[in-house]
């Protein structure tokens, strides 16, 4: 990493025809000012012949240029020695598509009775202190049910306070600047399935996505 292009790691995934592509560093150290537009947005990427799922930051506009460029990540940085999990790419819709929110109906069962409640947060007395066991440490992409609607969210970490006690997870959604500790209730907050190695790699791009499976994060974690 440089400090002048910090989006110029040489570790990659192997690239395959399809595959999103990557903003060039020309493109990317133009001088002038950049517009920027943060926004947290569920999407998959097309990288390695396959769709992975990920997460959309920032969209940027380089000075003078017609084209946006795109911030992804798709991993918790760091796990894999020498590999990025992030990256800068031309934004293009058949190798960039957004995930599609979940369209299920609310549940009939209390506490919704057929109309859409938010996630419950936890509130700070109950989460317990806080930890370092990297038992508890979590990095899943997940939607989560708040302030009236689906929001793109990044789960960081996960607990069970008690035994006679649920799930709970910490949620961060809007550039980082809203985060809750949430019930882990499958219903509201619904983790995306990681990719199953050699799923889509033939897949043409612009195929729908799939819609996330409700899991327990707890359980899956």
């Amino acid at each position: 990493m440089t400090s002048a292009v910090p989006f110029s790691r040489p570790a990659r995934p192997s690239e395959r025809t399809g595959d999103a592509e990557r903003a060039p560093r020309e493109l990317m150290s133009l001088p002038g000012a950049y517009q920027d537009v943060r926004r947290w947005r569920l999407v998959e990427i097309r990288l390695g012949g396959q769709w992975r799922p990920a997460m959309l930051t920032v969209w940027r506009r380089p000075p003078g240029s017609p084209v946006w460029v795109v911030h992804v990540t798709w991993g918790e940085d760091g796990t894999t020695p020498g590999e990025e999990a992030w990256g800068w790419f031309m934004f293009d819709n058949d190798r960039i598509r957004p995930v599609p929110e979940p369209h299920d109906p609310a549940p009939t069962t209390a506490p919704h009775l057929g109309t859409w409640r938010d996630a419950v947060r936890v509130p700070g007395e109950l989460t317990g202190p806080p930890s370092t066991s990297p038992a508890d440490r979590c990095w899943k992409l997940a939607w989560l049910r708040t302030e009236g609607a689906w929001r793109s969210v990044l789960v960081t970490a996960r607990r069970r306070p008690g035994p006679a006690l649920p799930w709970i997870a910490h949620a961060r959604w809007g550039e980082d600047k809203q985060a809750a500790w949430v019930i882990a209730d499958a219903t509201t907050l619904r983790p995306l399935p990681a990719p199953a190695p050699d799923t889509d790699v033939d897949a043409e791009p612009g195929t729908p996505a799939a819609a996330p499976a409700p899991t327990v994060l707890g359980q899956t974690a």
